[in-house]
């Protein structure tokens, strides 16, 4: 209505001649103004950005900025070939410069200036605030990055470490020396990398077409980014193996990349990743994508996190439980959980919090300020997931802090040996069993959840076992300085008891450690021993160098002394290093001897510095340039001066896992299944008798603690066991007795810091009455 009013008040001002004839639509065309074009609008701002593309340098290969975050080159984003030397450089908008991952899609129209023409497609990526170089090694980065949310610098910290490399993983290592010390090469690192891609995508090729668990047809670029999520996870597989001594010892760029090309044939083939895997590969993947989780609603509850199941009777099992209060976030968006872990033997229960074992609850760690132990029902903190599921994560006071991922998949009304399978299939080995008949033909409950999640720590501490056999001990200057033994007088030097019997002396100061332990073997001659009926002998000469060196681990698990000889060396590797001068390090491989252990025929593997810095009360001495044969150990060794003691203390390196985990709806309809007692995160954990098993060493009596919390007494000096009543009496305090006829014994084992004490009445001593201590070995 009121349209048309206008109109006829437009019609009568013409009329009326008090608009023009050109605005009321008469007149003359010719004498209207031309229209005036608006100007275009300004082009948007570009920049340049340049880049190089190695394993070695790669030619032809396909780089683009991803500006949908999908790891592929799509139609219309801006993309370029590289040349021979694998440099390209793409003009991109402005606003798109900095935000996002560079990709390489490397086909086999793709050369690489190492190996020649490209045999099997892969994909590199570099972050999108370090886009200099696109390489085997900045590609973990950018999938830590994706992955947890991690900041480049942590994420490529965290690459460096689990890789063992001495350089930044997003340097261009074309353009340097390959180490000569001994340590990690990342130029057969990043060539491992790609092998291992190259064999995972070979293996995973049949799968593509057919669905991912999540219902979606798998593609090409599906089964390279499901390669790619697993190949973070590998890192630490693929940097032991480029330390196999068949890759160390090839001598020519033809025998390194058939020695690499084997390794990463073994590292593909034991990983898991398969046909069958990937689509449930691909479906976490795709999942982990999905974005706005909602606002978070406190439930409290518990996710089992590990399961390792034999029957009701043997099997271990770690949970992150939380209670209503400790799930609600705090003012900076934080909630908190305890780490509870369970271990069934025959029946008997052993109940602890942190560490591989319960002894290890003890384990001390320095978290930037102090030296701190987490007790059981200690609270760790993790914040609330946002919205592409990333949570941050402070375990057992800065014992390691990190991020992880997480995609959740609701498993309702399925079966749980059809999830188990899945999960299995998955490569997800954190949970455990023996046959999927155990779980029968139950189905999960309502509110049942999968949560697949990939944890990547940032940083760890340098941590310790206080216990009685983990500190470092001497030889005296004499037996220290080695030589030849047939030189030297009988009982004395390398000739004597304290060289058959081993060191006696605790080492009170770094300094003397490092002035001990100089890398002089004692020598001798062959040596045999007999076990079997068979005689052994060593090399000719036998180097003995338990006598300067230090032990920083031990390659393998073969046993000392029991079963079946494989020689006179156990297969073992024993990894140790002496102090050359200066702050000079070099590191030896050993042999082990079977039938004692000793630490024989020492070789040079490398060389480092060392480097002592005060933490609090203590001092740590640690090390640099660590060999690459060591790169199986999970830790980096540190050895602590605290107390008038040295430890052999550690510091974990940062390893990416995955994980399979059910919440609590899920977790206790599992457990519930197999028999097992679910966790009740209401009541505190509690330790039991089986908690406090181990050896407690005093200066005269060692009692040794079993799984039903039965204890054995052997006299230290003579090593003879005897007949003792022992017992722990509470298993909250530790308090324990002891009576064996003459001597009687009362006291605690504290079960946190691993030291025991008390009151002993002995009439055959003077005084018959005083007090004791014990450590737990």
């Amino acid at each position: 209505m009121e349209t048309n009013r206008l109109n006829r008040l437009a019609l009568l001002l013409c009329s009326a001649g008090i608009l023009t004839l050109s605005a009321c639509g008469g007149g003359d065309d010719n004498s209207a103004a031309p229209p005036v074009a608006a100007p275009p609008p300004p082009a948007p701002a570009t920049t340049d950005i340049a880049t190089t593309v190695i394993d070695g340098a790669i030619g032809n290969a396909l780089v683009c900025l991803d500006v949908n975050d999908n790891g592929v080159c799509d139609s219309g984003e801006v993309s370029g070939r590289t040349d021979a030397t694998g440099k390209v450089t793409l003009t991109v908008l402005l606003s798109d410069a900095g935000k996002h991952a560079l990709v390489a899609q490397i086909g086999t129209d793709a050369v690489d200036a190492d190996t020649g023409p490209v045999t099997t497609p892969y994909t590199l990526t570099a972050p999108a605030d370090q886009i200099a170089v696109i390489s085997p090694l900045t590609t973990l980065v950018q999938l830590s990055v994706a992955s947890t949310g991690a900041t480049t610098g942590d994420a490529a910290q965290s690459v460096q470490s689990a890789s063992g490399i001495t350089s930044s993983p997003l340097v261009d290592f074309t353009k340097t020396v390959a180490p000569t010390d001994g340590s990690a090469n990342p130029a057969a690192i990043a060539r491992l990398i790609v092998l291992t891609m190259q064999a995972q995508s070979a293996a995973v090729a049949p799968a593509i077409g057919t669905n991912a668990i999540d219902g979606k047809a798998i593609t090409t670029a599906d089964a390279n980014n499901a390669v790619l999520a697993q190949t973070l996870a590998l890192l630490p597989t693929i940097a032991s193996a480029a330390g196999d001594p068949t890759v160390l010892a090839a001598t020519t760029p033809a025998a390194l990349e058939a020695a690499l090309k084997a390794q990463a044939q073994t590292v593909a083939t034991n990983s898991g990743v398969t046909a069958a895997s990937l689509p449930s590969t691909v479906g976490i993947v795709n999942q982990a994508k999905v974005t706005d989780p909602g606002a978070y609603v406190p439930t409290g509850g518990y996710n089992l996190r590990t399961l390792t199941y034999t029957d009701a009777s043997n099997y271990f099992m770690r949970v992150s439980s939380s209670t209503l209060a400790e799930d609600t976030p705090d003012a900076d968006n934080n909630t908190r959980y305890i780490d509870r872990r369970r271990r069934v033997s025959a029946g008997n229960v052993s109940a602890w919090g942190a560490g591989s074992d319960p002894w290890r609850n003890a384990d001390v760690h320095w978290n930037g300020s102090a030296w701190v132990n987490c007790p059981i029902n200690f609270e760790n903190v993790s914040s609330v997931r946002d919205a592409q599921g990333n949570s941050t994560y402070n375990y057992c006071d800065k014992t390691e802090t990190g991020r992880s991922n997480r995609a959740t998949f609701d498993i309702s009304g399925r079966t749980l040996a059809e999830v188990y399978v899945q999960l299995r299939t998955g490569g997800y080995t954190n949970i455990t069993l023996p046959d999927t008949s155990v779980l029968g033909t139950a189905t999960f409950p309502t509110g049942s959840q999968l949560r697949y999640q990939v944890t990547t720590p940032s940083t760890e501490a340098i941590a310790y076992y206080p216990g009685g056999t983990n500190t470092v001990a001497q030889y005296s200057a004499a037996v220290s300085a080695g030589g030849d033994a047939s030189a030297q007088p009988a009982g004395t030097a390398c000739n004597s008891d304290e060289a058959t019997f081993g060191r006696t002396t605790a080492t009170a100061t770094l300094e003397t450690m490092v002035a001990r332990a100089t890398g002089t073997p004692c020598k001798f001659g062959t040596t045999t021993f007999v076990y079997g009926g068979v005689t052994y002998s060593s090399d000719t000469p036998d180097y003995w160098w338990g006598n300067s060196t230090v032990s920083i681990g031990t390659l393998g698990s073969a046993p000392v002394g029991s079963g079946p000889a494989p020689g006179f060396y156990t297969t073992n590797t024993l990894i140790r290093i002496a102090f050359t001068g200066g702050n000079a390090v070099t590191y030896y491989a050993c042999k082990q001897r079977f039938n004692t252990g000793s630490i024989r025929a020492c070789s040079d593997i490398g060389t480092g510095t060392y480097a002592i810095a005060p933490l609090g009360d203590a001092r740590a001495l640690t090390l640099t340039n660590p060999p690459a044969l060591a790169a199986p150990l999970t830790y980096s060794r540190v050895f602590v001066e605290r107390g008038g003691l040295i430890y052999f203390g550690y510091q974990g390196k940062p390893v990416t896992t995955s994980q399979a985990r059910f919440n609590a709806t899920g977790s206790t309809a599992f457990l519930t299944q197999l028999a097992i007692t679910p966790d009740d995160p209401s009541k505190p954990l509690a330790l039991t008798l089986g908690s406090y098993q181990g050896i407690w060493d005093g200066a005269r009596l060692s009692l040794y603690v079993a799984t039903d919390g039965g204890i054995t007494c052997q006299n230290r000096s003579t090593q003879a066991f005897f007949t003792c009543t022992a017992q722990i009496t509470d298993a909250a305090t530790g308090a324990f007795t002891y009576a064996d006829g003459t001597s009687t014994l009362a006291g605690t084992m504290d079960f946190a810091t691993g030291a025991g004490a008390g009151t002993y009445h002995n009439p055959t001593l003077t005084p018959a009455d005083g007090s004791f201590t014990l450590v737990r070995r």
